[in-house]
């Protein structure tokens, strides 16, 4: 039912993958979502009236998220569908300060932003859900020209972030972007929607979760220090309040 589709190559630093939750539940099913450092804008087409016709709402702006989500698909036909952005990728489309949605969903503003109604118009009355991917990655290969430029020094130090799976200093990011540290822990946040260290603890839980799903034999304590951890109960404590699991429990 959950599908993940990359988006053209041309779109790869912007934009991480299109996301397809299509199919029937007979039960209820719950998903879990985990904190990701990323922004979503996520359509659910909900149903169809009497006529046939699907109806939809405006698409949510979902923000960076700090914790675990639990998310219930009720019984029936589901039909969502989700552009989850790279960190910062979505500061190339909008002015609005990423922070001020953080662990929110807003109704996606057409104002401070490049997208219009056309958008989103179209697409409830397409057949598939291919075709809504396909309709979506023109849409933004067509404005290339009109994006905002994101902020080149945030970029970079996002990447430092995620090369060194979270365990870089907020004085060594701050060094290596040419920034005084205040300063940048205000523009990162701007453009992140979280603080520097807020979004290395995510890269560093992610990278941890990688970890033991590939080394399954060794030892909780070592797996701890080889991540970058103090110790076991400090990789605990970041477990529960990121995933709200521990990690004996994966």
């Amino acid at each position: 039912m959950y599908q993940e589709y990359l988006p053209d190559a041309c779109l790869s630093h912007l934009i991480e993958v299109y996301w397809v939750a299509d199919g029937r539940v007979e039960y209820p099913v719950q998903q879990r979502i985990l904190p990701d450092g990323c922004v979503d804008i996520v359509f659910d087409f909900g149903y169809k009236n009497t006529s046939g016709k699907l109806q939809t709402g405006l698409p949510k702006l979902v923000g960076t998220m700090t914790s675990l989500i639990e998310f219930t698909y009720h019984p029936g036909q589901i039909q969502m569908m989700g552009i989850r952005f790279a960190p910062g990728g979505i500061t190339a489309f909008t002015t609005i300060p990423i922070f001020e949605i953080t662990n929110q969903d807003i109704d996606l503003p057409l104002s401070e932003t490049l997208f219009d109604n056309s958008f989103y118009e179209q697409l409830p009355d397409m057949d598939c859900m291919q075709k809504r991917i396909t309709y979506i990655n023109q849409y933004f290969l067509k404005h290339l020209h009109k994006l905002y430029i994101p902020d080149r020094q945030i970029r970079h130090a996002v990447s430092l972030i995620q090369n060194s799976y979270g365990q870089l200093s907020v004085k060594r990011l701050a060094k290596e972007s040419c920034l005084g540290e205040r300063h940048f822990e205000r523009r990162f946040k701007t453009a992140i929607g979280v603080s520097p260290k807020t979004f290395s603890n995510v890269i560093r839980f992610r990278s941890t979760l990688r970890y033991l799903e590939t080394h399954p034999q060794e030892s909780l304590f070592s797996a701890s220090i080889a991540c970058g951890y103090h110790d076991l109960s400090h990789m605990n404590k970041e477990f529960r309040r990121l995933g709200n699991i521990s990690p004996s429990e994966l």
